[in-house]
């Protein structure tokens, strides 16, 4: 079945830990159009599962989207019953998103190794055929790789169908696990060697790339998988250059969680897929732009992004 061409919107959830503006939060995302709400997977914060059945809870029709949850905090087969229970128990709403994980701080602090990304890889090609055969299972379940070994494992309580599989990444090797195994590709930013989000890859020749490495690994089910772009940044602007010019400023200032900043131009900046820069009329032509070049539909912006967002996403959703 080909995708569905039209435009759809993601509100990743900001940073909130009380009960009822994490409600309030998903209430907003429902309310203003959003298909879905999407969930990160980090420490610090509501831990994803419990904090999307919270949403669930004070919405209705929303998509539940987790992402995306970090392979190595969960099992697969642990990972799979959980969330074969949420998108039953939520009436088929979950999104279940999934990366490689990339946050080296954060096995640190969960006292977890941080394999080298060659293994991490390789380890999550694995991860996401274990995920979608469970959850596909329709009799015991068993499965033998380098990394996992699953002997048996009964059929998973399920609604009519699994929910669909998001794989998020930036990098080629993330990306072609994704074109053979996605439902859903979020095209998002890969990290540093050293764990950082490497902003030299925001370029637009960058996620020429990045559809490339998809399409070469999707081959004839290319046109079945729905691309998902991950804008960063939004900024309602009349002077493009100079908001250009003061995202760069915010990006050097974090050096901690930023890498290659100083590889950016504003032109590159302008030019990024990734970023939305100017009028709504012209950030809705650069949306219209993504789909017809490569097929960009379901847009992920923050919920920080919403005010910004609101009449780009009341022009385009469902168009």
């Amino acid at each position: 079945m080909a995708r569905s061409n039209s435009f759809r919107f993601g509100m990743q959830a900001a940073r909130v830990n009380d009960p009822r503006e994490w409600v309030a939060l998903a209430r907003q995302a429902e309310d203003a159009g959003y298909s879905s709400f999407m969930i990160p997977d980090h420490l610090g914060r509501l831990s994803t599962f419990p904090a999307l059945m919270a949403a669930a809870a004070g919405t209705t029709t929303i998509k539940l989207a987790t992402y995306v949850l970090n392979q190595d905090w969960r099992p697969p087969a642990i990972l799979a019953q959980e969330a074969a229970s949420v998108h039953l128990l939520t009436g088929g709403r979950l999104e279940l998103g999934i990366g490689a994980g990339w946050a080296r701080h954060e096995y640190a602090q969960a006292g977890l190794r941080y394999d080298p990304a060659a293994t991490r890889v390789a380890r999550f090609g694995e991860y996401v055929e274990v995920v979608k055969g469970l959850l596909a299972a329709t009799e015991p379940f068993s499965y033998r790789g380098r990394f996992f070994e699953i002997s048996g494992f009964q059929p998973l309580p399920r609604s009519a169908a699994p929910a669909p599989i998001l794989v998020g990444g930036g990098s080629a090797r993330i990306l072609a696990i994704a074109g053979r195994l996605a439902d859903i590709i979020s095209v998002s930013t890969p990290a540093s060697p050293d764990g950082r989000v490497d902003m030299a890859r925001i370029s637009l020749a960058a996620v020429e790339d990045k559809v490339c490495w998809i399409r070469s690994a999707a081959m004839d089910r290319f046109d079945q998988i729905e691309l998902n772009m991950t804008v960063r940044d939004v900024r309602i602007a009349d002077d493009r250059r100079a908001a250009a010019r003061g995202l760069l400023a915010e990006w050097a200032a974090v050096p901690e969680r930023l890498a290659n900043v100083d590889r950016l131009t504003e032109e590159a900046v302008l030019d990024s897929p990734h970023v939305a820069i100017g009028t709504s009329e012209q950030i809705v032509e650069q949306f219209e732009t993504a789909r017809e070049r490569w097929g960009f539909c379901y847009i992920e912006v923050s919920s920080s992004d919403a005010e910004a967002m609101a009449p780009v996403v009341e022009r385009l959703a469902g168009r």
